[in-house]
């Protein structure tokens, strides 16, 4: 393994949490059971683990940074639905109203009774929406402004709020026509408006990659012999029942979208739901921005330190190493946007280990990305146990045990 690199907590009561998670990361990828990976996580406000360990690829041996970029499929929602909550905390949008009050075009075909939340319920009956849209042009599906246009055209297969199904990709291009519709600003600068810039993770955080990163990208790989149990388990249709998730998610399309994210088209395209490049710290950071509301909405970006220095950004440091003193003190002071007293927890699991987790009421964010795509025994999950345990936390439910499902959201 290559060395593993990060900010020690060098006191207080979680100062060596971070030294025990080094060793297990080396059992874990003694195990084969890791290629690559980042794990950062917060606790009352303050950095206690930022580190990385293995390489960028299976073909790239070059140890992964703390600024490595690592694409998240489905935790890439979690950031996408802050988005719409950002808009409701500004009083440009409301969770009840009927998306074609923003969205005409889209009141078409049967969609006029379908409000913004049943799209973050996965209930607006639009789970397979497009979900053939690359069969006849395997680039399509990258055209952001046809694919927000065609979605705006489709018929739902149920009931807004009778059916809840997992809405992998059309959950993206739904959230992003409202987004751009309410804000009148294009899907990227809303981005950059909302958490970029204001959480100080330039350089850390996209979706849709910009020219420049190409060489902190990393590349995903995955084990044939446990997707051919998957693929096995995918098909199964109590499988499907108890994971919600519809019927045109195939194994075979899953593993068509591990190759393709790793093509710089697909890198670079807005796909809201699904193409997210994330460091793990600067997703801690977006969670960990969750729980805090000390401070007005409306915050000045210099409230937090930069996560990093980016040679391709002109106002960052040339230096391009991780500050550790400053990254250990970091401490989140700042909000983005509020959170009802009653949810606790929030969480996005993307497809083969990567996501992001905040604790609210234990003031405790984790993120874990990493490049070894696994469907079963995912090890993320271990490693969230292992940190709680630490922690003397509550493990997450989604992370209790063995998952035996894909891509899983927490349908909020």
């Amino acid at each position: 393994m290559a060395s593993i690199v990060g900010s020690v907590i060098k006191s207080g009561p979680y100062a060596n949490v971070e030294a025990k998670l080094r060793r297990f990361l080396v059992e874990l990828e003694s195990a084969d059971k890791i290629l690559g990976i980042q794990v950062c996580a917060y606790k009352d406000g303050k950095v206690i683990i930022d580190t990385a360990a293995g390489v960028m690829g299976k073909d790239d041996p070059r140890p992964v940074q703390p600024d490595t970029l690592f694409p998240v499929f489905s935790t890439t929602k979690g950031v996408t639905t802050g988005m719409i909550h950002w808009l409701v905390d500004k009083g440009k949008l409301k969770l009840d109203e009927y998306v074609a009050n923003i969205w005409p075009e889209f009141g078409t075909n049967g969609k006029d009774q379908i409000k913004v939340n049943h799209i973050l319920n996965h209930t607006s009956g639009l789970h397979n929406a497009l979900a053939g849209i690359s069969e006849n042009d395997p680039a399509l599906f990258c055209d952001w402004d046809e694919c927000v246009k065609r979605i705006a055209m489709v018929t739902p297969e149920t009931e807004p709020g009778c059916e809840q199904l997992y809405h992998y990709f059309s959950y993206g291009w739904l959230c992003g026509g409202i987004i751009e519709r309410v804000s009148g600003k294009k899907f990227q600068d809303v981005l950059e408006e909302a958490f970029v810039r204001p959480l100080n993770v330039e350089g850390e955080l996209y979706i849709g990659i910009p020219h420049g990163v190409e060489s902190r990208l990393a590349t995903l790989t995955f084990d044939t012999t446990e997707f051919s149990t998957f693929a096995a388990l995918a098909g199964n249709t109590e499988f499907r029942t108890a994971s919600a998730t519809p019927s045109s998610l195939t194994a075979e399309l899953v593993e068509d979208l591990i190759h393709l994210s790793n093509t710089i088209g697909v890198r670079r395209a807005i796909l809201p739901a699904a193409n997210g490049h994330f460091s793990a710290r600067a997703l801690a950071r977006y969670y960990a921005a969750l729980m805090d509301g000390t401070t007005p909405p409306h915050h000045s970006s210099s409230s937090l330190p930069p996560l990093g220095s980016h040679p391709h950004h002109p106002t960052s440091p040339s230096n391009n190493q991780i500050d550790e003193t400053n990254n250990a003190s970091d401490e989140i002071n700042t909000k983005i946007f509020s959170t009802p007293k009653s949810k606790l927890h929030d969480a996005f699991l993307g497809l083969g280990g990567s996501t992001g987790y905040c604790d609210i009421n234990n003031q405790f964010s984790i993120a874990v990305t990493v490049n070894k795509v696994s469907f079963m025994d995912i090890p993320t999950s271990e490693i969230i146990r292992f940190v709680c345990s630490e922690l003397d936390l509550p493990v997450p439910e989604d992370h209790a045990g063995s998952l035996e499902v894909i891509d899983k959201p927490v349908i909020n």
